[in-house]
């Protein structure tokens, strides 16, 4: 059984918000309609990509390092 997540304001979050038809479709599986982990994003924190091509690599680290200085 999975430990229950809860939002911060205290409220359950069910694992998965189905219809209550059968579903052959799940997070986590094959062929990732409904995405490509089953918890989606409560486990894992989401990450910040870093963009290439779009100006040179000196531009590209000062845009990056501004960013990460704000946060």
């Amino acid at each position: 059984m999975e430990k229950p997540i809860k939002t911060d304001s205290g409220i359950e979050i069910r694992p998965l918000y189905t219809t209550p038809v059968p579903m052959d479709e799940l997070p986590g599986r094959f062929p990732f309609t409904r995405g490509i982990h089953a918890t989606m994003y409560r486990d894992k924190l989401w990450t910040m990509r870093q963009y290439a091509g779009f100006s040179t690599a000196e531009a590209s680290n000062k845009d990056t390092t501004t960013c990460s200085a704000r946060a």
